[in-house]
C-alpha cells in the first residue's frame, strides 16, 4: 500500500520540470517515464538530460482548492507540499 499524500511524478521534457506527469505509485513513474523515453527516442528527440522522477507530497486540500484544480490545470503549487527527486532514467 502507498503513503495516500505521496504521489509520483516523471518530466515530460528531459531535463525540465515545467511539465510534470503525475502518477500513484512509483512503479507506474518508472513504466510511464520508461515508455516515455522510448517514444522520444523514436521521434529521434534528445533524452540526454535524462527524465527525472519525483515523490510528491500532497497538502490537505480544501474543497476551494479542489474545485480550482478542476477548472485549472497548472494548480500544482496549491496542492503540492514538496516535489522530491527520486531517480534520474535514461
Amino acid at each position: 500500500m502507498h503513503d495516500a499524500k505521496a504521489i509520483f511524478a516523471y518530466q515530460v521534457v528531459p531535463g525540465t520540470d515545467e511539465i510534470l506527469a503525475f502518477t500513484e505509485m512509483s512503479w507506474l513513474a518508472r513504466q510511464e517515464a520508461s515508455q516515455h523515453i522510448a517514444g522520444l527516442k523514436a521521434m529521434d528527440a534528445s533524452v540526454e538530460a535524462g527524465i527525472a522522477i519525483y515523490k510528491v507530497g500532497l497538502k490537505d486540500p480544501s474543497l476551494s482548492d479542489v474545485v480550482t484544480v478542476l477548472n485549472h490545470r497548472r494548480m500544482r503549487e496549491r496542492l503540492t507540499q514538496t516535489i522530491e527527486r527520486v531517480e534520474l532514467m535514461s
